[in-house]
């Protein structure tokens, strides 16, 4: 095959809503086979291919461009300086979101369900079944992320040259149904992980190339039930009915639905041998804003005297934390980092930490999302059990981080259990008996813990439950989004190239259509 055949074939997937114009040419050659070179691929390796991604892994690109700049200032994560068009999206970078998925994530899973599929061998067939279903609990979790920025999205359709090697625009399915499919097949997941009796051969081999959950059945449902559950919650608002129902039935039911409540249980990928990063990724991820968020800071951590406070910032010169309020203007913020004013996320946790795991689900979270579920369908004691437990869990988890960096600097010792007690009994944290009070401190301590790593879930919660009470100045200075956005904007090539299919979603496409959970 030439090589202008080539091009010419990729540009009839982007077209086809399979890739997404905006990839560079060296992307697209990262993410295919040229197949003038000899080259092999085996369920196996696509399955571990799939979970090195660096929308993942804390890698440079994405902490630079997108997570901590667009979605810690939309959640107010990150500290960030109030300007001129500061809710304007970056539209290159959200693109370059969307290719990742496309050429990283779905592309890959359509692969291994091709190879799934042309299996001859009845033993393959039983043996690689477990590597089919636990891929597609980790492509669930990035397909629900992208519905979460984006909505509608091309799906059922999209990635049909990995499937079955045809070019079929691909058509946007609508966010829902993708959802209530998702939610419906990881019940299935769980199920099958529960029973599944993988030969050793392919055990053996799940343990090696499965660097999530080291070939577990246990972790891989913990993380089954889990996903399902943050899924539920995330659409407890616009169909409490069904979320209510399918939620309760989880947690009457632990044995059956394991979930992630342990901090030593948390869904991640610990990096080693290359995935670590030579060249200072997480630093220079964080160095377009390395300031602590004001709001967090001053009106919600220190305040209480939060005991994650010292694994997430450094004090400033006066020895006080102090984070950047979205009201400062630059020029303030130039002459207080100048004075050593603002508080800077830790380097022993965060910025130099280049053992710093790509965290996918972690128990705080999860216990959460169970205290939000007992506070509105159950019991308000078992509310209070599992909200305390997240707390407990994430100052655990992050003590962990903190004590597991690869930099040398000053590692932070357990807080006491005293110290513990005494956050927990402060009066904007102890749980109480009012109903709105208790979800807003639910959803206040689960943003806490999602902090800038993981702010597109934090984006995410506060579009869903408006909590906690967030204040966005309006920028004069922009007239196409003086207000932060309720969803990101398609790539422009979509209308371009998946013209007919795009032309079904065009009336979306603005920065105020609301994901189809987003109703409160």
């Amino acid at each position: 095959m030439k090589k202008k055949s080539i091009q010419y074939i990729l540009l009839l997937l982007l077209g086809a809503g399979i890739l997404s114009a905006g990839c560079k040419k060296s992307t697209i050659d990262s993410q295919y086979y040229n197949p003038e070179q000899s080259v092999t691929a085996n369920i196996p390796a696509l399955y571990a291919g799939l979970f090195n991604n660096s929308y993942v892994i804390p890698k440079y690109w994405n902490l630079y461009t997108l997570l901590i700049p667009v979605f810690g200032e939309y959640s107010q994560t990150a500290g960030y300086i109030n300007g001129h068009h500061v809710y304007e999206q970056p539209t290159n970078y959200t693109a370059n979101k969307w290719d990742n998925y496309y050429t990283s994530v779905l592309a890959p899973y359509r692969e291994i369900q091709k190879y799934y599929g042309n299996l001859t061998s009845a033993a393959d067939k039983r043996g690689y079944q477990v590597f089919l279903n636990t891929a597609t609990v980790f492509f669930y979790d990035q397909t629900a992320q992208m519905i979460d920025l984006f909505g509608d999205i091309p799906y059922s359709q999209a990635g049909s040259i990995n499937s079955n090697g045809t070019i079929t625009p691909a058509k946007y399915d609508t966010a829902k149904s993708i959802y209530y499919a998702m939610i419906s097949d990881l019940d299935r997941i769980n199920t099958f992980l529960d029973t599944a009796n993988v030969p050793v051969f392919y055990s053996n081999e799940l343990g090696q190339y499965d660097y999530i959950n080291g070939g577990s059945m246990l972790r891989w449902r913990q993380y089954a039930n889990s996903l399902r559950l943050r899924l539920a919650m995330r659409i407890s608002y616009y169909d409490e009915p069904t979320a209510k129902s399918l939620v309760m039935n989880m947690l009457s039911n632990p044995t059956q639905y394991p979930l992630v409540l342990n901090a030593s249980d948390a869904i991640q990928i610990n990096l080693a041998g290359n995935m670590v990063s030579t060249s200072h990724d997480i630093r220079n991820g964080f160095g377009i804003n390395p300031f602590a968020p004001g709001y967090m800071v001053d009106s919600v951590m220190n305040p209480s005297n939060d005991p994650r406070l010292p694994f997430y910032f450094t004090t400033n010169v006066n020895g006080q934390y102090q984070g950047v309020l979205n009201t400062t203007l630059g020029s303030t913020v130039t002459s207080g980092q100048q004075n050593g004013l603002y508080s800077r996320w830790d380097s022993t946790t965060f910025t130099e930490n280049n053992n710093f795991p790509g965290l996918i689900l972690d128990a705080a979270e999860a216990n959460f999302c169970i205290a939000e579920a007992y506070q509105r369908w159950g019991s308000v004691s078992a509310a209070q059990s599992a909200y305390y437990n997240g707390i407990n869990q994430s100052i655990l988890y992050y003590y962990t981080i903190n004590n597991g960096s690869s930099y040398s600097g000053v590692k932070q010792p357990m807080p006491s259990g005293s110290a513990i007690a005494a956050y927990e009994a402060y009066p904007t944290v102890a749980y109480g008996s009012d109903m709105a009070g208790n979800l807003n401190k639910i959803a206040t301590q689960k943003w806490i813990d999602f902090n800038v790593m993981q702010a597109n879930h934090a984006w995410a919660e506060y579009r869903r439950t408006k909590l906690p009470a967030l204040s966005f100045p309006v920028d004069p200075g922009s007239v196409s989004a003086p207000n932060p956005p309720t969803r990101l904007l398609y790539p422009g090539e979509e209308s371009a190239l998946n013209a007919a299919n795009y032309q079904a979603v065009a009336a979306k496409d603005n920065i105020t259509t609301k994901i189809f959970w987003d109703v409160k």
